[in-house]
């Protein structure tokens, strides 16, 4: 499951790795942008919904991803709700954007400022069509939340702005 998939750049990716591949997102205009630049013959399905009220059944992704979407979502219930829809064993990984707070964040925020241009002058620019929303959780905020309601999640710190988060959840309920 791809969650706010936008134009289905990375589910079309995932479709090379997995049989089955989701594309969740709220805008049906940019799934339909989606849908005309899929591949022909692809394993992936566009579903226009919400990931909090959408009805999938419990423990259906084995893989869940989520790049630049969570700041968008409440932090603590869609953490909640995606270790539902993980089956056990399953892999999250979350590529999000924090608020900066503090020194560390600000020199990262420089370096991920630099970086972004230097990019921009060797690859071409792709202008997002996804909504805008500055995210409200610092990296610290979002550590916290994901130690407690995910035991065991990695969350780091990334440049352009972003931090990423890795989590597997455990094989039975006992551990």
């Amino acid at each position: 499951l791809d969650v706010g998939c936008g134009e289905g750049m990375l589910t079309c990716q995932l479709a090379s790795r997995c049989c089955d591949v989701t594309g969740l997102d709220l805008n049906s205009q940019v799934l339909a942008v989606a849908e005309e630049a899929k591949p022909r013959h692809c394993n992936v399905k566009f579903t226009v919904g919400d990931i909090m009220t959408y009805p999938f059944p419990p423990a259906k992704f084995t893989f869940l991803t989520s790049v630049a979407t969570l700041h968008h979502l409440p932090l603590e219930g869609t953490l909640i709700r995606f270790g539902e829809l993980l089956a056990p064993g399953g892999v999250l990984a979350i590529i999000g954007l924090y608020r900066a707070q503090d020194a560390i964040d600000a020199g990262f925020q420089v370096a991920g400022f630099i970086a972004s241009q230097a990019k921009r002058r060797v690859h071409r620019f792709q202008e997002m069509s996804a909504p805008v929303r500055e995210p409200q959780q610092t990296l610290g905020e979002i550590k916290k939340a994901a130690r407690r309601l995910l035991p065991g999640s990695d969350v780091r710190r990334r440049l352009f702005f972003r931090y990423s988060l890795v989590w597997q959840k455990p094989n039975t309920i006992d551990q």
